[in-house]
Order: structure tokens, then C-alpha cells, then sequence
């Protein structure tokens, strides 16, 4: 990364040589660092997004030179005056830029995984089980009742989540087997569906999530789809649970509202995600997407 951007430096440097002029402002090399950072970032948002100007124009880097208060011509001079001094290289101004840039990522990578931790947290408090089902054992058509699992739903706008392991024996004859999960509406019809073909062999997890429908009233699961007239079947399920997840907007507001709690990372509030900053209790729990040091939900 340290020697592309040197190379694009020294021909930015080549570049405005020829509109060097007399009179010019002196930029500081900590400054420097930073038109070199924002020239490097403008750089790899070119590579992204092409532009009709040259790449080696000086024109690109007018905007970011003007924002420190500069123009082409002091960037060129300070440059040329430095090179003279032997205690000067250009190299260091780099290192420099790149070490600065990668102090930035690390800032935001930990902002997102901040952004990550609210988001899960939120959502852990604010999901509800919506059915739960510890075994169903599928052996012959006496337990067709069973194979069908019907969940009553209000009016969600968020998803709901279905988790359980299943296990179709050797034993089972019957083939191309499959689990079906549907949301439907009062009039039958699918506002959302999964499929899980089924293999035979040891117990497998299964998960799937399906959004939300203002006009799906239950969901659906049918265990095998077995034909009318099955040969010998051995399915199992098991740890079966539905779950509503709502969306952020709403876990954000429920955790504030009804729990109220605020969280707090590093002795820094995040109450822009919440509402309600008064009368709030005592929550603390491990992170695990935060360094240790940091807190997670604390007393208000």
C-alpha cells in the first residue's frame, strides 16, 4: 500500500512542478500527512468509482488541498523546498499517512462491532417465543398430527425466526423428503415460504427466518411431506422454536420503554438509540464482539 501511494505521490509532485510560482505557503508536515491520507483515501474511492479526469491530473487533488487552505502551487513548492533538506523524506511523510489511515480503520471497525453489539442487544431483549416444542417422533401415519405444526401470528412486521435439529433414520423408506414452512393468510395463501430437503443421517440443525406479512395470520410447518400412502418412516425433531424478531426501530424502542435500560460502552451513553433516559435499572452483561474492557449495559 506504502510504495502505490508513493509512486502516485511522486508523480502528483512531478505533476504540479511545472505550476510552481514564487510566492507560496508553507504546509507543515504534519499537515502533509493529512492532505496525504485524504489524497490516498480519494485515491481508493476513485478505483471504485472511475472518473472521466485523469488519474495523474492535478485537478482531482484541487478540492482536498483547498479544504486545508491551500492550492496546487504551495503543495508544490513545500514539496520541492523539502527535498532539498536531507533531513527530509518522503517516505516518512507516507509511513506516516498509511499509519494514519490505519489508526482510522481500527476506529471504525470498533464502531461497527459497538453498532453490532447495540443491534444484538436490542434484539436479544426484544424477541419473543412464539412456540416451543421439545420432541416430535414421526413413525407411521398415526402420527399424522404431528407432522403439522400450526403457530397463530398478530399482526408482525418484523420476521420470525424458526430453529430445531431433525434426524431422518436409515430406517425411513420413503424419498426426496422435505420440510416446508409457510406463512399463510386467512384465505390460505403463502405471504412467505422455506423449503429443507431432508437427508438421511445424523441429527442435523436446521434454521430459517421468514419477514413478516401484515396479512399472514399463522405459520405453517409440515415435517416430512410424506405422500398419502408412506412406506416406513422414522423422522424426528427436535428443540423446536419459533421466535419473533421485530425490527430495530421497535427493539430499540421496547428495550427503552419497557426495560428501561441505557447502554454504555467505554463511559460513552449510546442514547441515541434509546428514548426514554429517566428511571432507568441496572443491566450488565459480557460482550463478546468488544474488547474486555469495555462495559456493556450499566446503571443509570
Amino acid at each position: 500500500m506504502g510504495s502505490r501511494f508513493l509512486r502516485q505521490a511522486l508523480l502528483i509532485g512531478a505533476a504540479l512542478t511545472a505550476f510552481a510560482c514564487k510566492g507560496y505557503k508553507q504546509i507543515p508536515e504534519e499537515t502533509l500527512v493529512d492532505i496525504f491520507t485524504d489524497m490516498y483515501e480519494l485515491n481508493a474511492y476513485i478505483d471504485r468509482h472511475p472518473v472521466r479526469e485523469n488519474r495523474d491530473s492535478i485537478d482531482l487533488y484541487e478540492p482536498v488541498l483547498a479544504a486545508y487552505g491551500y492550492t496546487t502551487e504551495d503543495f508544490t513548492r513545500t514539496l520541492t523546498e523539502a527535498t532539498r533538506r536531507k533531513s527530509f523524506r518522503l517516505t516518512d511523510i507516507i509511513d506516516a499517512s498509511v499509519a494514519k489511515m490505519e489508526q482510522e480503520r481500527d476506529a471504525i471497525d470498533r464502531e461497527l462491532r459497538i453498532v453490532e453489539r447495540i443491534d444484538s442487544t436490542a434484539l436479544a431483549y426484544s424477541t419473543r417465543e412464539l412456540y416451543r416444542d421439545s420432541l416430535i417422533t414421526i413413525r407411521s401415519l398415526a402420527d399424522s398430527a404431528a407432522m403439522r405444526v400450526e403457530v397463530p401470528l398478530d399482526e408482525l412486521s418484523g420476521r420470525i425466526g424458526i430453529d430445531y435439529y431433525y434426524t431422518l433414520d436409515s430406517l425411513d423408506r420413503n424419498d426426496d423428503l422435505q420440510n416446508r414452512h409457510a406463512l399463510l393468510s386467512a384465505t390460505g395463501k403463502s405471504r412467505g415460504s422455506a423449503v429443507q430437503r431432508l437427508r438421511k443421517g445424523p441429527r442435523t440443525a436446521y434454521s430459517t427466518s421468514l419477514p413478516c406479512s401484515r396479512e399472514a395470520v399463522r405459520l405453517e410447518i409440515t415435517f416430512g411431506n410424506y405422500p398419502e400412502r408412506p412406506k416406513r418412516m422414522h423422522l424426528t425433531i427436535d428443540s423446536l422454536v419459533v421466535t419473533y424478531v421485530p425490527p430495530l426501530s421497535e427493539a430499540y424502542e421496547e428495550l427503552s420503554h419497557t426495560y428501561r435500560y441505557r447502554l454504555m460502552i467505554d463511559d460513552r451513553e449510546y442514547n441515541t438509540f434509546y428514548y426514554d433516559e429517566e428511571n432507568n435499572r441496572p443491566l450488565r452483561f459480557p460482550s463478546p464482539l468488544l474488547p474486555p474492557e469495555c462495559d456493556s449495559l450499566v446503571e443509570r
